[in-house]
């Protein structure tokens, strides 16, 4: 079988000056975007390429603005014009061919409400390397973190206003736990997915790590498998997921529908599995200084940008407001408030 990757040359370990390359699906994410590049870009992601579909809020007007600054690159969702539902598989498939991926040493899949949480170092994708030495695929366990008992949208850095989050040392029966991959490129990589690569067990040996560091075999032993045993996989890397924000946001979320199949809704086992708010332990220290002070020299400082930013959190406030006349989403909401909440 051959790879999906363009044909090309890698360059060996220690990779001086990496490449890292974060590929994403975004619809009416517009609120959100400038929090979530600011971090990533303030630990060390080089590239980004954002897929976007029938956007109603501003999103794909903002992502527009960004791209004309060089921040990242922004492309219609291939799915679109090919008629395909599964939006996220057809994005991915389309990234591997593109000009940023042959000149990228490193590849993440993510969405824009996850944010990678290096702690080692000073919190750099160069420090994280550092520590765990020549890898093929490094998966980072996921951490939910739960609406905190917040009812109401409140703009704001989704790191200062969500610290709650689900335990960090679950039982076995509650252990398991999705990943995203940071994959390094090789020709040992055949294909890349949204939460694990798929790799080529006949090209030499596989080193593929836990958030942690340490060898793990589930990933490459199942290709079916996305997740993993999160129990002592974050000494150094955790995955921080916001998939709720506030419960309106989350009507908001329930209405646009799924980023990876068109018409498929959240449900409410969605929420009941993922509003944890058991402990805080995300002192996010100077990376989080670094992504505000990114945020306000590149993001602030251009009124063009802000004013986009602005007009989308206008459109998801008005949206929260309609929703909340419609049943469907005042019989969710309280059935949330009177079997899920907080």
């Amino acid at each position: 079988m051959q790879s999906m990757l363009p044909d090309r040359s890698f360059r060996t370990w220690p990779i001086a000056a990496p490449r890292t390359l974060i590929a994403t699906c975004m619809k009416d994410e517009g609120p959100f975007i400038l929090e979530w590049l600011a971090w990533h870009k303030s630990i060390g992601v080089t590239d980004f390429v954002v897929f976007t579909n029938d956007c109603t809020d501003g999103t794909d007007r903002l992502l527009d603005r960004l791209h004309d600054m060089g921040e990242l690159l922004h492309l219609p969702n291939p799915a679109v014009s090919t008629g395909e539902t599964a939006f996220q598989p057809t994005a991915l498939n389309y990234a591997h061919h593109l000009k940023q991926m042959r000149e990228a040493d490193f590849f993440i899949s993510m969405d824009v409400d996850e944010f990678l949480n290096i702690r080692v170092g000073e919190g750099w994708l160069a420090d994280l390397f550092a520590a765990v030495g020549a890898f093929d695929a490094l998966s980072v366990s996921e951490v939910n973190h739960g609406a905190n008992g917040q009812k109401g949208y409140e703009r704001g850095w989704l790191l200062d206003l969500f610290p709650m989050h689900q335990t960090m040392r679950p039982g076995k029966m509650k252990s398991r736990r999705g990943v995203k991959s940071i994959v390094r490129l090789s020709d040992k990589v055949e294909r890349l997915r949204n939460h694990r690569p798929d790799m080529f067990t006949d090209r030499g040996p596989l080193r593929w790590l836990d958030g942690s560091g340490r060898d793990q075999k589930t990933l490459p032993a199942d290709r079916s498998e996305n997740g993993l045993d999160c129990r002592g996989t974050y000494d150094l890397v955790r995955l921080e997921h916001f998939a709720l924000r506030s419960l309106n946001s989350y009507l908001a979320k329930m209405y646009r529908g799924d980023v990876v199949v068109a018409k498929k809704q959240v449900s409410r086992t969605y929420w009941r599995v993922r509003n944890k708010n058991e402990e805080a332990s995300g002192d996010y220290g100077a990376r989080l200084s670094r992504a505000k002070t990114y945020h306000r020299d590149r993001y602030e400082s251009d009124a063009g940008l802000m004013a986009l930013h602005e007009a989308c959190c206008n459109a998801h406030a008005a949206r929260i407001e309609e929703l909340l006349q419609k049943n469907e989403f005042i019989e969710r909401r309280d059935w949330i408030l009177a079997e899920a909440w907080p």
